[in-house]
Protein backbone atom coordinates (compact mmCIF):
# COMPACT_ATOMS: atom_id res chain seq x y z
CA UNK A 1 0.00 0.00 0.00
CA UNK A 2 1.45 3.51 -1.07
CA UNK A 3 2.52 5.59 1.91
CA UNK A 4 1.91 8.81 1.73
CA UNK A 5 5.16 11.35 2.64
CA UNK A 6 3.88 14.98 4.04
CA UNK A 7 5.63 17.43 5.22
CA UNK A 8 5.53 17.48 9.00
CA UNK A 9 4.26 19.63 11.79
CA UNK A 10 7.30 19.61 14.06
CA UNK A 11 5.84 22.46 16.49
CA UNK A 12 2.63 23.68 17.59
CA UNK A 13 2.61 27.02 16.05
CA UNK A 14 4.07 25.87 12.61
CA UNK A 15 1.64 26.32 10.44
CA UNK A 16 3.82 26.51 7.25
CA UNK A 17 7.40 24.92 6.35
CA UNK A 18 9.89 25.02 3.20
CA UNK A 19 11.35 22.12 1.60
CA UNK A 20 14.77 23.85 1.23
CA UNK A 21 16.57 20.21 -0.45
CA UNK A 22 15.71 17.06 -1.75
CA UNK A 23 17.68 14.17 -1.08
CA UNK A 24 16.48 11.94 -3.60
CA UNK A 25 15.14 11.72 -7.16
CA UNK A 26 11.91 10.35 -8.78
CA UNK A 27 11.65 6.32 -8.99
CA UNK A 28 14.48 6.41 -6.02
CA UNK A 29 14.49 3.24 -4.12
CA UNK A 30 14.98 4.42 -0.13
CA UNK A 31 14.17 2.49 3.01
CA UNK A 32 13.08 3.05 6.27
CA UNK A 33 14.79 6.22 8.05
CA UNK A 34 16.60 7.37 5.36
CA UNK A 35 16.51 11.12 4.96
CA UNK A 36 13.99 12.69 2.11
CA UNK A 37 14.31 16.44 2.27
CA UNK A 38 15.52 18.93 4.22
CA UNK A 39 12.65 21.42 5.49
CA UNK A 40 13.37 25.12 7.04
CA UNK A 41 11.36 26.08 9.90
CA UNK A 42 11.53 29.70 11.17
CA UNK A 43 14.48 28.94 13.39
CA UNK A 44 16.18 25.57 12.55
CA UNK A 45 16.99 23.10 9.56
CA UNK A 46 15.79 19.37 10.38
CA UNK A 47 16.15 16.51 7.87
CA UNK A 48 12.89 14.70 7.10
CA UNK A 49 13.08 10.78 6.92
CA UNK A 50 11.25 8.37 4.40
CA UNK A 51 8.04 6.93 7.06
CA UNK A 52 8.89 3.45 4.60
CA UNK A 53 10.45 1.11 2.45
CA UNK A 54 10.08 1.54 -0.98
CA UNK A 55 10.02 3.63 -4.53
CA UNK A 56 9.55 7.57 -4.44
CA UNK A 57 6.92 8.35 -6.47
CA UNK A 58 5.08 11.64 -8.04
CA UNK A 59 7.47 13.98 -5.76
CA UNK A 60 6.84 17.58 -5.49
CA UNK A 61 10.07 19.30 -6.64
CA UNK A 62 8.75 22.69 -5.17
CA UNK A 63 11.59 23.92 -2.94
CA UNK A 64 11.95 27.74 -1.50
CA UNK A 65 8.38 28.19 -1.32
CA UNK A 66 6.22 27.84 1.79
CA UNK A 67 3.58 24.60 1.83
CA UNK A 68 1.33 24.23 4.29
CA UNK A 69 2.24 21.08 7.17
CA UNK A 70 0.06 18.18 6.54
CA UNK A 71 0.51 18.73 2.31
CA UNK A 72 1.71 15.63 0.70
CA UNK A 73 4.70 16.22 -1.55
CA UNK A 74 5.13 12.51 -2.40
CA UNK A 75 4.15 8.77 -2.14
CA UNK A 76 6.34 5.82 -0.83
CA UNK A 77 5.17 2.39 -2.82
CA UNK A 78 6.23 -0.63 -2.65
CA UNK A 79 7.11 -3.03 -5.44
CA UNK A 80 3.72 -4.35 -6.52
CA UNK A 81 1.83 -0.93 -5.59
CA UNK A 82 0.16 1.54 -7.96
CA UNK A 83 1.49 5.06 -8.90
CA UNK A 84 -0.89 7.38 -7.31
CA UNK A 85 0.26 11.35 -7.70
CA UNK A 86 -0.17 13.07 -4.81
CA UNK A 87 -2.15 16.04 -4.37
CA UNK A 88 -0.58 19.66 -5.14
CA UNK A 89 1.30 20.99 -2.66
CA UNK A 90 -0.83 24.02 -1.03
CA UNK A 91 1.27 26.73 -0.60
CA UNK A 92 0.92 28.72 2.95
CA UNK A 93 -1.64 31.52 3.42
CA UNK A 94 0.01 34.94 3.24
CA UNK A 95 0.40 36.15 6.97
CA UNK A 96 3.54 38.43 9.07
CA UNK A 97 5.37 34.72 9.64
CA UNK A 98 5.29 33.57 5.97
CA UNK A 99 4.74 35.81 3.21
CA UNK A 100 4.34 34.48 -0.62
CA UNK A 101 7.29 34.74 -3.01
CA UNK A 102 7.90 38.13 -4.68
CA UNK A 103 10.47 39.96 -5.96
CA UNK A 104 11.91 40.72 -2.61
CA UNK A 105 15.35 39.76 -1.35
CA UNK A 106 13.85 36.90 0.79
CA UNK A 107 12.20 35.70 -2.71
CA UNK A 108 15.66 35.93 -4.75
CA UNK A 109 17.42 33.69 -1.53
CA UNK A 110 14.41 31.13 -2.19
CA UNK A 111 15.24 30.92 -5.95
CA UNK A 112 18.62 30.56 -5.15
CA UNK A 113 18.05 27.78 -3.05
CA UNK A 114 15.72 25.90 -5.77
CA UNK A 115 18.71 26.37 -8.35
CA UNK A 116 20.74 24.46 -5.69
CA UNK A 117 18.12 21.82 -4.84
CA UNK A 118 17.80 20.86 -8.32
CA UNK A 119 21.68 19.80 -7.81
CA UNK A 120 20.74 17.96 -4.94
CA UNK A 121 18.06 15.85 -6.54
CA UNK A 122 20.74 14.01 -8.57
CA UNK A 123 21.83 12.30 -5.59
CA UNK A 124 22.26 8.30 -5.72
CA UNK A 125 20.00 7.12 -3.25
CA UNK A 126 22.81 5.52 -1.62
CA UNK A 127 24.26 9.15 -0.98
CA UNK A 128 20.78 9.87 0.66
CA UNK A 129 20.88 6.95 2.44
CA UNK A 130 23.80 8.08 4.35
CA UNK A 131 23.94 9.50 8.31
CA UNK A 132 25.43 12.87 7.53
CA UNK A 133 24.44 16.84 8.39
CA UNK A 134 22.65 19.20 6.04
CA UNK A 135 26.20 21.50 5.85
CA UNK A 136 28.30 18.39 4.96
CA UNK A 137 25.82 17.37 1.80
CA UNK A 138 26.12 20.85 0.78
CA UNK A 139 29.92 20.78 1.05
CA UNK A 140 30.17 17.74 -0.69
CA UNK A 141 28.24 18.83 -3.44
CA UNK A 142 30.23 21.79 -3.87
CA UNK A 143 33.47 20.23 -3.07
CA UNK A 144 32.03 16.96 -6.00
CA UNK A 145 33.06 14.58 -3.05
CA UNK A 146 31.08 11.21 -2.89
CA UNK A 147 29.66 10.97 0.70
CA UNK A 148 30.16 7.42 0.28
CA UNK A 149 34.25 7.65 0.37
CA UNK A 150 33.84 9.57 3.91
CA UNK A 151 34.10 8.02 6.93
CA UNK A 152 32.26 10.21 9.63
CA UNK A 153 32.98 11.04 13.09
CA UNK A 154 29.67 12.47 14.50
CA UNK A 155 27.41 10.57 16.27
CA UNK A 156 26.78 6.81 15.19
CA UNK A 157 28.93 7.51 12.33
CA UNK A 158 26.98 10.92 10.75
CA UNK A 159 28.91 12.68 8.70
CA UNK A 160 29.95 16.27 9.66
CA UNK A 161 31.03 18.59 7.74
CA UNK A 162 34.47 19.14 8.83
CA UNK A 163 35.00 15.46 7.66
CA UNK A 164 33.72 16.24 4.11
CA UNK A 165 36.39 19.44 4.39
CA UNK A 166 39.20 16.40 5.39
CA UNK A 167 38.65 14.13 2.76
CA UNK A 168 38.26 16.74 0.21
CA UNK A 169 41.26 18.55 1.33
CA UNK A 170 43.29 15.06 1.64
CA UNK A 171 43.27 14.22 -2.13
CA UNK A 172 42.45 17.12 -4.21
CA UNK A 173 44.33 18.31 -6.62
CA UNK A 174 45.42 22.02 -6.15
CA UNK A 175 43.38 24.63 -8.19
CA UNK A 176 45.66 27.92 -9.00
CA UNK A 177 42.75 29.98 -9.70
CA UNK A 178 40.65 28.77 -6.96
CA UNK A 179 43.38 29.38 -4.57
CA UNK A 180 43.86 32.60 -5.89
CA UNK A 181 40.48 34.49 -5.51
CA UNK A 182 39.32 31.82 -2.79
CA UNK A 183 36.18 29.61 -2.56
CA UNK A 184 32.85 31.31 -2.47
CA UNK A 185 29.98 29.59 -0.35
CA UNK A 186 26.50 30.31 -0.32
CA UNK A 187 24.59 30.59 2.88
CA UNK A 188 22.60 27.54 4.10
CA UNK A 189 19.07 27.94 5.46
CA UNK A 190 20.90 28.11 8.66
CA UNK A 191 23.12 31.04 8.51
CA UNK A 192 20.29 33.28 5.95
CA UNK A 193 18.12 32.58 9.02
CA UNK A 194 20.72 33.86 11.44
CA UNK A 195 21.57 36.82 9.33
CA UNK A 196 18.36 37.90 8.87
CA UNK A 197 18.09 37.91 12.37
CA UNK A 198 20.78 39.50 14.08
CA UNK A 199 21.10 42.14 11.69
CA UNK A 200 17.56 43.37 12.25
CA UNK A 201 18.52 43.01 15.82
CA UNK A 202 21.88 45.22 15.42
CA UNK A 203 19.41 47.08 13.42
CA UNK A 204 16.11 47.97 15.60
CA UNK A 205 17.69 47.48 19.14
CA UNK A 206 19.90 50.77 20.53
CA UNK A 207 22.51 48.31 21.89
CA UNK A 208 24.88 49.28 25.23
CA UNK A 209 27.27 46.96 26.60
CA UNK A 210 28.03 47.21 30.90
CA UNK A 211 31.35 44.67 31.17
CA UNK A 212 32.76 43.84 34.71
CA UNK A 213 35.06 41.50 36.01
CA UNK A 214 33.73 38.63 38.59
CA UNK A 215 35.50 36.18 40.31
CA UNK A 216 35.35 32.90 39.50
CA UNK A 217 36.39 31.20 42.84
CA UNK A 218 33.32 29.41 43.92
CA UNK A 219 32.07 28.32 40.91
CA UNK A 220 35.27 26.41 40.43
CA UNK A 221 34.78 25.18 43.81
CA UNK A 222 31.44 24.37 42.59
CA UNK A 223 32.41 22.04 39.91
CA UNK A 224 34.73 19.97 42.26
CA UNK A 225 31.64 19.23 44.91
CA UNK A 226 29.33 17.54 43.24
CA UNK A 227 29.36 13.86 43.87
CA UNK A 228 28.35 11.02 41.47
CA UNK A 229 25.13 10.87 41.50
CA UNK A 230 24.16 14.42 40.16
CA UNK A 231 26.66 13.51 37.18
CA UNK A 232 24.61 10.02 36.56
CA UNK A 233 21.75 11.49 36.67
CA UNK A 234 22.37 14.41 34.15
CA UNK A 235 24.83 12.00 31.93
CA UNK A 236 27.20 15.00 31.70
CA UNK A 237 29.66 16.52 33.97
CA UNK A 238 29.00 20.28 35.22
CA UNK A 239 29.88 23.07 33.19
CA UNK A 240 30.77 26.96 33.96
CA UNK A 241 27.79 27.51 31.18
CA UNK A 242 25.57 25.60 33.11
CA UNK A 243 26.29 26.81 36.54
CA UNK A 244 26.23 30.13 35.31
CA UNK A 245 22.83 30.10 34.00
CA UNK A 246 21.84 28.41 37.01
CA UNK A 247 22.22 31.60 39.05
CA UNK A 248 21.39 33.85 36.59
CA UNK A 249 17.83 32.55 36.32
CA UNK A 250 17.16 33.07 40.38
CA UNK A 251 18.86 36.68 39.68
CA UNK A 252 16.56 37.56 36.36
CA UNK A 253 13.23 36.69 38.58
CA UNK A 254 14.51 39.79 40.88
CA UNK A 255 15.02 41.68 37.35
CA UNK A 256 11.58 41.68 35.09
CA UNK A 257 12.94 44.15 32.63
CA UNK A 258 16.00 42.06 32.01
CA UNK A 259 14.36 39.25 31.42
CA UNK A 260 11.82 40.34 28.90
CA UNK A 261 10.66 40.83 25.16
CA UNK A 262 9.80 43.55 22.78
CA UNK A 263 6.02 43.11 21.52
CA UNK A 264 5.53 46.02 18.85
CA UNK A 265 4.82 49.19 21.04
CA UNK A 266 5.25 47.39 23.84
CA UNK A 267 6.99 45.03 26.84
CA UNK A 268 6.15 41.50 27.94
CA UNK A 269 7.76 40.59 31.56
CA UNK A 270 7.97 37.10 31.76
CA UNK A 271 6.27 34.67 34.59
CA UNK A 272 9.28 32.68 33.93
CA UNK A 273 13.13 32.82 33.18
CA UNK A 274 13.88 30.82 30.07
CA UNK A 275 17.30 30.54 29.21
CA UNK A 276 19.35 30.40 25.54
CA UNK A 277 22.33 28.94 25.41
CA UNK A 278 24.60 29.64 22.23
CA UNK A 279 25.68 26.48 20.58
CA UNK A 280 27.79 25.62 17.68
CA UNK A 281 27.15 22.87 15.16
CA UNK A 282 29.38 22.84 12.05
CA UNK A 283 29.66 26.46 12.27
CA UNK A 284 26.42 27.28 12.21
CA UNK A 285 24.62 28.76 16.03
CA UNK A 286 22.04 26.95 17.67
CA UNK A 287 20.19 28.54 20.97
CA UNK A 288 18.41 26.11 22.00
CA UNK A 289 16.44 27.00 25.25
CA UNK A 290 16.30 25.75 29.11
CA UNK A 291 12.89 26.45 30.24
CA UNK A 292 12.15 27.62 33.87
CA UNK A 293 15.58 28.12 35.32
CA UNK A 294 14.23 29.94 38.05
CA UNK A 295 12.31 26.77 39.69
CA UNK A 296 14.31 23.80 38.43
CA UNK A 297 17.08 22.31 40.28
CA UNK A 298 20.86 22.07 39.21
CA UNK A 299 20.16 18.27 38.52
CA UNK A 300 17.10 18.66 36.22
CA UNK A 301 18.77 21.59 34.47
CA UNK A 302 22.04 19.42 33.98
CA UNK A 303 19.83 16.87 32.31
CA UNK A 304 17.79 19.00 30.24
CA UNK A 305 21.21 20.66 29.22
CA UNK A 306 22.85 17.53 27.76
CA UNK A 307 19.86 16.73 26.26
CA UNK A 308 19.89 20.00 24.33
CA UNK A 309 23.50 19.88 23.69
CA UNK A 310 23.25 16.44 21.99
CA UNK A 311 20.59 16.98 19.96
CA UNK A 312 22.26 20.11 18.36
CA UNK A 313 25.09 18.12 17.85
CA UNK A 314 23.44 15.31 16.24
CA UNK A 315 21.10 17.70 14.26
CA UNK A 316 17.92 16.38 15.81
CA UNK A 317 16.83 19.62 17.91
CA UNK A 318 13.34 20.12 17.10
CA UNK A 319 11.73 24.02 16.46
CA UNK A 320 10.43 23.76 19.86
CA UNK A 321 13.23 23.41 21.69
CA UNK A 322 14.53 26.85 20.15
CA UNK A 323 11.59 28.96 21.02
CA UNK A 324 10.45 31.30 23.84
CA UNK A 325 14.08 32.27 25.47
CA UNK A 326 13.79 35.14 28.05
CA UNK A 327 17.06 35.96 27.53
CA UNK A 328 20.89 34.47 26.45
CA UNK A 329 23.73 33.53 27.06
CA UNK A 330 26.95 33.29 25.11
CA UNK A 331 30.32 31.78 26.76
CA UNK A 332 33.32 32.05 24.62
CA UNK A 333 35.56 31.15 27.80
CA UNK A 334 36.47 27.37 26.44
CA UNK A 335 38.21 28.77 23.32
CA UNK A 336 40.47 31.37 25.13
CA UNK A 337 38.54 34.37 24.88
CA UNK A 338 38.99 37.03 27.01
CA UNK A 339 36.08 39.35 26.27
CA UNK A 340 33.72 40.43 23.78
CA UNK A 341 30.01 41.96 23.56
CA UNK A 342 26.97 39.54 21.69
CA UNK A 343 24.43 40.82 19.60
CA UNK A 344 20.81 40.69 21.49
CA UNK A 345 18.87 37.54 20.27
CA UNK A 346 15.32 39.24 19.77
CA UNK A 347 13.23 39.51 20.80
CA UNK A 348 14.76 39.59 24.05
CA UNK A 349 16.69 42.35 25.33
CA UNK A 350 19.79 41.77 26.66
CA UNK A 351 22.45 38.58 26.51
CA UNK A 352 25.24 37.51 28.50
CA UNK A 353 28.72 37.08 26.80
CA UNK A 354 31.05 35.30 28.99
CA UNK A 355 35.13 35.36 28.69
CA UNK A 356 37.40 32.73 30.12
CA UNK A 357 38.78 32.60 33.70
CA UNK A 358 42.16 34.08 33.72
CA UNK A 359 44.42 33.69 37.66
CA UNK A 360 44.65 37.71 38.17
CA UNK A 361 46.40 40.09 40.68
CA UNK A 362 43.92 41.34 42.25
CA UNK A 363 43.70 43.62 45.52
CA UNK A 364 41.94 41.61 48.97
CA UNK A 365 41.87 42.62 52.53
CA UNK A 366 45.08 45.32 51.82
CA UNK A 367 47.26 42.16 49.97
CA UNK A 368 47.92 41.37 46.36
CA UNK A 369 46.60 37.99 45.32
CA UNK A 370 45.86 35.70 42.59
CA UNK A 371 42.22 35.13 42.23
CA UNK A 372 40.55 33.45 38.57
CA UNK A 373 38.88 36.58 37.27
CA UNK A 374 36.39 36.66 34.52
CA UNK A 375 34.99 39.41 32.30
CA UNK A 376 31.12 39.25 31.54
CA UNK A 377 29.79 41.64 29.35
CA UNK A 378 25.68 42.49 29.28
CA UNK A 379 24.18 43.50 26.04
CA UNK A 380 21.21 45.21 26.55
CA UNK A 381 18.35 47.08 24.29
CA UNK A 382 17.42 50.68 25.45
CA UNK A 383 14.15 50.51 24.56
CA UNK A 384 13.34 48.27 27.35
CA UNK A 385 16.62 48.42 29.98
CA UNK A 386 17.80 51.77 31.29
CA UNK A 387 21.81 51.74 32.24
CA UNK A 388 20.99 51.59 36.21
CA UNK A 389 18.60 48.73 35.85
CA UNK A 390 21.36 47.08 33.62
CA UNK A 391 23.67 47.85 36.50
CA UNK A 392 21.74 46.76 39.22
CA UNK A 393 21.48 43.37 37.43
CA UNK A 394 25.23 43.10 36.86
CA UNK A 395 25.91 43.92 40.68
CA UNK A 396 23.51 40.98 41.45
CA UNK A 397 24.67 38.67 39.16
CA UNK A 398 28.35 39.72 40.26
CA UNK A 399 28.03 38.48 43.90
CA UNK A 400 25.42 35.89 42.71
CA UNK A 401 28.55 34.37 41.32
CA UNK A 402 31.29 35.36 44.08
CA UNK A 403 29.09 34.31 46.92
CA UNK A 404 26.37 31.23 45.65
CA UNK A 405 25.60 29.55 49.21
CA UNK A 406 22.44 28.37 48.78
CA UNK A 407 22.27 28.02 44.90
CA UNK A 408 24.60 25.28 44.10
Amino acid sequence: MPIEVVLPKVDMDMEAGVIAAWKVAEGAFVRTGDVLFEMETDKSMMEVESPGTGIIRGLAGITGEPIAVGTPVAWIDSEDASDPAPASPQPAQESAEVAPATNTPAANAAAAAAVSSADATSDSASSASLRATPSARRIARLRDVDLAAVTGSGPRGRIQAGDVEAFAGAGAPVDTAAAETGELVPFNSIRRLIAQRLSESARNAPHFYLTAQVEMTALRDAMQRPGPPLIESSGMKLSITLLLAHIAGRVLANHPRVNASVEGDAVRLHRHVNIGIAMDRDGDLFVPVLRNVDARTLADLAREFARLRQAVQSGTIMPSDLRGGTFTISNLGMYGVDAFTAIINPPESAILAVGQSVDTPVGRDGQVVLRPMATLSLSSDHRVIDGIVAARFMADLRRAIEHPEGML
